[in-house]
């Protein structure tokens, strides 16, 4: 999966044709404008014939994202951060969980190493993207800011380092569309999802040790930037 990541949509870029849309115009010839339909033509049935991917999200996570969707867009209130027990901190502890039943050295235990590098990858390059409610999006830049200042509490620190296992769970319910945007295929997916049911069980059954306690009220001033 690690080497699929580097293959997926540029989410920094925020299109997949940002490539495409920066290039300089060329003077136009007979017959290109037809050339470039099918051109798309056959790029979009490509894309359709891509092996599509199912997470399994067991109804504990389901009941936690809408929980968490309604204390942010609803009730106006925060996800304290840094998370006590972040992103990193739970792939720590499945990887440390899981691995155990595999073969050092194994085909198992490489791929289960590369999920767990993946979903870092993903989450790392999609928070700031996707993965948040509007509500949320001064915190965000006010983090962002000083992870790329480079001094204070957040020093050499990764959003992974940062966000708690309910942006992990809104991850999770994306990930059919990111991987979408990857050249994997039937075999290589039908691995992943495997593989991500797997963690989502096991987040399921641990998600208390994991979970934000209480989510913050912010200031005045605060909800003045998101208007």
């Amino acid at each position: 999966m690690t080497a699929t990541v580097t293959r997926k949509r540029d989410l920094n870029t925020g299109s997949a044709r940002g490539s495409e849309e920066r290039t300089a115009p060329t003077a136009p010839t007979r017959g290109t404008k037809r050339g470039r339909e099918y051109e798309g033509i056959d790029k979009e049935d490509e894309f359709l014939r891509r092996p599509s991917i199912k997470i399994f999200m067991p109804d504990s996570l389901k009941a936690i994202l809408v929980d968490d969707w309604e204390k942010v867009t609803r009730e106006n209130r925060l996800v304290p951060l840094p998370s006590k027990t972040p992103v990193a901190q739970f792939l720590a502890d499945y990887a440390a969980s899981e691995g155990a039943k595999r073969r050092e050295g194994s085909a198992e235990a490489d791929i289960l190493e590369e999920v767990i590098a993946g979903v870092k990858e993903y989450f790392n390059k999609s928070i700031g993207r996707i993965l948040l409610y509007r509500f949320e999006r001064p915190q965000w830049s006010d983090i962002h800011a000083q992870l790329n200042k480079g001094t204070g509490d957040l020093t050499g620190k990764l959003p992974t380092d940062i966000y708690g296992v309910e942006h992990l769970c809104r991850l999770f319910v994306s990930m059919p569309d990111l991987i979408a945007h990857t050249n994997m295929d039937s075999q290589a997916v039908s691995r992943l999802r495997e593989e991500l049911h797997k963690m989502t069980q096991w987040l399921s059954k641990n998600a208390g040790s994991y979970l934000s306690q209480e989510y913050e009220q912010p200031t005045q001033d605060y909800i003045d930037r998101v208007k």
